[in-house]
Formats: C-alpha cells, sequence, structure tokens
C-alpha cells in the first residue's frame, strides 16, 4: 500500500515550478503545484477517471466535546454516478419517522419525503441540487480541487513555515460563499491542516482528516474530523460501506 501523507511527488512539482520558470509566476501557481503534488501522491488524476459509479455511507457524528461522548449519528445513503448529463446523485436519510429522499438527475433537482413530492420552498428540495454536488466533491478531494471553478490562492506561509493554500469557488460550483484553508508542509503531500470559513463569518473552524482508505485502487479519506477552538472534537464525517463502481439503474437518480 502506497504511503499517501509524504510523497517524492511533492518535492518534484515545487521543483518544476521554482526550477523551471524563467521568469517570475503568478503566486497561485505554487498553489497548483502543491495541489497537484497530493494529487500525485494518491496515483495522479487516474485514480479519479476510476470512479464512474458509487455507493456509500455518509454519518455525520456530534460529539459533545467536554465529555468527549457521542451525542448522535445520523446516516445518510448516497448513491451517485458520472453520466452523460453529468454528475447525478440521490441521498436517503431518517430525521426522526420522517423518511427524506432527495438529490439530482443531470437535468433537475428533486425531493422527496414520506411519498409526498417536494418543491421550491421545501429546505430538502432547495438544497438538494447543492446536497448532490457536495456528496461527490469530498467523495472526489483532492482531484475535484482541479475541477473548473475552483479557484486555488497561494497565501506564503505561516509563521511555522507551512504553505497556506486558500480554496474559493465560482458562481454554481458548491457554495461558493464558502472558503477553505489548506496547510501544507514541506515534504509531506497530504495536508496537515484543513480549516473553513462560512458565509457571513469571520473564524477559521478546523478540522483534520485521518482513516485514509483505498477501494479497487480508489483512494478517498474516510473521517473528517472538526475541532473547535479549543482543539476539541465536535463532528465527524465519516464514509463507510465504499462501493466502487457498482451497477446502478439511472432511474435511481430520478423522483420516485
Amino acid at each position: 500500500m502506497r504511503s499517501w501523507l509524504g510523497s517524492c511527488a511533492l518535492g518534484t512539482a515545487l521543483l518544476f515550478l521554482i526550477g523551471g520558470s524563467t521568469g517570475p509566476r503568478p503566486d497561485d501557481e505554487m498553489a497548483e503545484a502543491l495541489v497537484d503534488g497530493w494529487i500525485e501522491a494518491l496515483g495522479g488524476m487516474e485514480t479519479y477517471w476510476k470512479l464512474r459509479s458509487a455507493r456509500y455511507t455518509l454519518t455525520t457524528e456530534i460529539w459533545d466535546p467536554e465529555s468527549g461522548r457521542l451525542r448522535r449519528a445520523r446516516p445518510r445513503y448516497v448513491t451517485l454516478a458520472k453520466l452523460e448529463t453529468g454528475e447525478v446523485a440521490r441521498i436517503e436519510r431518517w430525521e426522526g419517522n420522517d423518511f427524506i429522499q432527495h438529490g439530482f438527475d443531470g437535468v433537475q433537482e428533486w425531493a422527496v419525503m414520506n411519498g409526498e413530492t417536494l418543491g421550491p420552498g421545501d429546505m430538502d428540495y432547495d438544497q438538494a441540487r447543492y446536497v448532490s454536488g457536495d456528496v461527490h466533491y469530498w467523495i472526489g478531494l483532492p482531484f475535484k480541487l482541479r475541477d473548473p471553478g475552483v479557484f486555488l490562492h497561494y497565501d506564503g506561509r505561516d509563521d511555522d513555515g507551512r504553505h497556506l493554500v486558500r480554496v474559493t469557488f465560482g458562481e454554481g460550483v458548491g457554495d461558493h460563499s464558502d472558503t477553505w484553508f489548506y496547510t501544507f508542509e514541506d515534504g509531506r503531500a497530504m495536508p496537515v491542516s484543513i480549516g473553513y470559513r462560512e458565509e457571513g463569518r469571520q473564524n477559521v473552524s478546523r478540522t483534520y482528516w485521518e482513516d485514509v482508505q483505498e477501494v479497487d485502487g480508489y483512494i478517498f479519506t474516510g473521517r473528517r474530523v472538526h475541532i473547535n477552538a479549543d482543539g476539541k472534537v465536535w463532528k465527524v464525517l465519516v464514509t463507510s460501506d465504499f462501493e466502487l463502481n457498482p451497477e446502478i439503474d439511472r432511474a435511481v437518480f430520478s423522483r420516485p
């Protein structure tokens, strides 16, 4: 099994960027080199091209930071695929006694609760397209950072000498109002720290990623751990039961 934390791919990408230049280069090309080094450490974009369809469970765990005990867990059951119409998805979950299904069929978002069709003004309908893109985005990192409409910015080094990469999004790409911050150390391909700032907020929330998994040659992060200002865990997003390229009837992605 290859090592995902440190890789000569990062050094190669940075040497090419710095040594191969014949003149000043935009700072943002350093950000691209750092991300490309991460991608190469996972086998290159060929790794992402292996993903044509998937099924997995995405569980949100809410933890009590003081006691360190799990308060609740909410699983979402995800089915996704890449079709000629684009990236499609179906997400199912329970909220109490309510069974909610929503997704995007490549043309139109849709949502159903307890068999009743939802429409504009219902939260699960309004969020369907965003959530469908979200499940593709997170299972596709870091490869999705090279998608059109995803912008990488190099913000220099922090006080510890680590590289700072800021990620923003164009209109219509995920939640374009959010900003993500990736911190890289020299000689390590995977970021050591990942932060995010939501629209209208000034503080940066911090996460770290662990449990890097490989299923039939496809590599993804199994746990995204969110910590509060005191460094204590308050939320964990867990990816489990991952199936790569199952046979899926495309009707699954249409409204029931």
